[in-house]
């Protein structure tokens, strides 16, 4: 009796200490690889949300009128860390020789894009090296406000004026 009560706690003893190994367990090992790759990458997070609103105006042959994006709703663009890119700003649907220009209809109004609030800095397309913006990207979306300009002209006929213009970026 004795026997049998010190073979029982040993036996309970080792397989508590691990020693005796449980029926049907098994264990294989392998790995798995993590892996990422960060691409050099720009997006234009303004989208079609950008407007230059010059409100309504009565007479245009009197002086320049000058108007801003909102901080929000100017060109937004979000670029990798460390990558260098350029923004231009396309001529719009109604291009002159010498402006763009709003329409309505066959009337126009003529109007110009600054890349600084003194609207000294012409803002042209990416073809126009000397008239564009450039940046270098911080991971984080990085905001640029557009300035306008519609200067003295003759006040064309009444109604709403409207242009498009294409934001491009290049990287």
């Amino acid at each position: 009796m004795y026997t049998l009560k010190l073979m029982t706690n040993i036996s309970c003893l080792m397989i508590l200490a691990g020693l005796v190994p449980a029926a049907n367990a098994a264990q294989v090992n392998g790995k798995l690889q993590v892996k990422v790759n960060i691409g050099a990458a720009c997006e234009l997070k303004s989208g079609d949300k950008s407007v230059l609103d010059f409100g309504s105006l009565n007479n245009l042959n009197d002086k320049d009128h000058d108007e801003q994006t909102a901080a929000s709703t100017g060109v937004e663009i979000q670029c990798s860390k460390g990558i260098a890119y350029k923004i231009g700003l396309g001529y719009g649907l109604n291009p002159s020789n010498s402006h763009r220009q709003m329409s309505n209809g066959g009337s126009f109004v003529s109007y110009d894009l600054y890349r600084d609030s003194a609207r000294t800095l012409w803002w042209g397309r990416l073809i126009d090296t000397s008239s564009i913006l450039s940046g270098v990207g911080n991971g984080v979306i990085q905001s640029y406000p557009v300035y306008g300009r519609i200067p003295k002209q003759a006040t064309p006929a009444t109604g709403a004026y409207s242009d498009t213009v294409s934001i491009e970026v290049s990287f």
